[in-house]
């Protein structure tokens, strides 16, 4: 699941994903209310969490840190590993990021091939057939 206002970076994000994992299956959301809001209907049909969550700190409506916020008290026992990204190169976005224990990693956009390489060979791979993002 990729959940960042930035239009621009979510479909290089995307791309790079579907170009290198053909079996990923890719949801995008503008904000934390919409991704929220598709987690929830996940949890009441009883289906599966995406395996990764690539979340943006600032985005309108409601940010990163909100969306933590409410994830953590909701959804904390899921098996997502969420990584939060930012523009912002602060060490307080970061420690303020990692001070929630559902948070994997903080990485600095835009994202490279690299990151998403790293994130699915540790987190990800030999889990299932199917990686959903």
């Amino acid at each position: 699941m990729i959940v960042d206002n930035d239009q621009v970076n979510s479909f290089v994000l995307k791309n790079i994903i579907t170009r290198n994992y053909v079996n990923a299956e890719i949801s995008m959301f503008p904000d934390g209310s919409d991704a929220l809001e598709h987690l929830s209907k996940l949890s009441d049909m009883k289906e599966e969490f995406p395996d990764v969550i690539l979340l943006d700190i600032y985005m309108p409506i409601m940010n990163g840190f909100e969306f933590l916020q409410q994830y953590s008290q909701m959804y904390s026992h899921k098996p997502t590993n969420v990584f939060a990204m930012s523009n912002s190169l602060s060490k307080d976005d970061q420690q303020q990021a990692n001070e929630y224990s559902v948070v994997k990693g903080f990485i600095t956009k835009p994202l490279i091939y690299n990151n998403i390489q790293f994130i699915i060979e540790t987190y990800v791979e030999g889990k299932t057939s199917e990686t959903d993002i």
